[in-house]
């Protein structure tokens, strides 16, 4: 990988964070590039469901990376109705009997 794409994949990371929010870890980026002139980004994620990877791919890196940054308030958006709906999947809380 190129020091141009590693430096695409960290400010990526960042920005992919902020987004996720506090309640979902980025884990990690890997970017790939199968030779037919596409590009593939795999997010690893750590959410309350568990570990979760999530992929894009398409022509340029820039419309995969804009592509993950689309699905990134959708993931946050699901990870919150989540914890609503099962409250004993919240990260070091326990559900109390009803």
């Amino acid at each position: 990988m190129s020091d141009a794409d590693e430096r695409f994949l960290a400010a990526l990371a960042r920005e992919l964070s902020a987004l996720l929010g506090p309640r979902i870890e980025l884990l990690g980026l890997e970017l790939e590039r199968p030779g037919d002139g596409r590009v593939r980004i795999t997010a690893l994620l750590a959410t309350s469901a568990g570990t979760e990877r999530i992929v894009e791919d398409g022509d340029s890196l820039t419309s995969v990376a804009a592509a993950l940054i689309e699905r990134a308030p959708i993931l946050r958006l699901a990870e919150g109705f989540r914890e609503l709906v099962e409250p004993s999947t919240m990260r070091g809380m326990k559900a109390t009997p009803r």
